[in-house]
């Protein structure tokens, strides 16, 4: 609205003669800032988090079966699809994402963070020995180009009774675009 503003009074000036400049030299300066304010517009926010909203029984998981964290609190960009547990990029650029994962009651597994069907990174969360609790968090920088998929599944590794999600621990699966 300020811009509109300026290029009236601007307007105004040259039509009484205050100001010297023609015709082109207007429309180049419009143009100018319409693509300045359209760059400063272009880049809006993508973050999600998303948790599983109970325990997970390790009779119900499978060698490299995605996870699909059903409960989603943020989804700014709407990259998450909480139907496949699958984010998908909304445009290209650098991503940060964090996973943690809770074994409990003599269980464990391997979690992976995997891009385009490559795993791109893997943490362990090991309960196999004792009665308590074992936590495990990733982080991991990508870059993505747009429309380029990053989900979580379960490793090669499992077994057990249990990875926790509860008032205790809670596994979830987040991300933002840094640039």
């Amino acid at each position: 609205m300020h811009i509109i503003c300026i290029l009236v009074v601007l307007c105004l000036n040259v039509s009484y003669g205050h100001e010297s400049c023609d015709r082109k030299e207007m429309e180049d300066t419009i143009c100018s800032l319409c693509s300045q304010r359209k760059e400063s517009l272009s880049g809006h926010q993508i973050a999600f988090y998303a948790y599983m909203s109970k325990n997970v029984p390790i009779n119900t998981i499978s060698k490299y079966k995605t996870l699909v964290y059903d409960r989603v609190e943020t989804n700014a960009g709407n990259g998450y699809d909480v139907r496949s547990g699958k984010f998908t990029a909304p445009e290209s650029g650098i991503y940060v994402f964090h996973t943690s994962t809770a074994a409990y009651d003599k269980s464990y597994s391997t979690i992976e963070v995997v891009k385009n069907g490559e795993v791109k990174d893997v943490t362990f969360s090991d309960a196999m020995d004792h009665n308590d609790r074992a936590a495990a968090s990733s982080m991991t920088i990508l870059s993505l180009t747009k429309g380029e998929i990053v989900f979580v599944r379960v490793g090669l590794a499992y077994g057990g009774n249990k990875l926790e999600s509860n008032q205790y621990n809670r596994m979830s699966f987040s991300g933002f675009k840094l640039t």
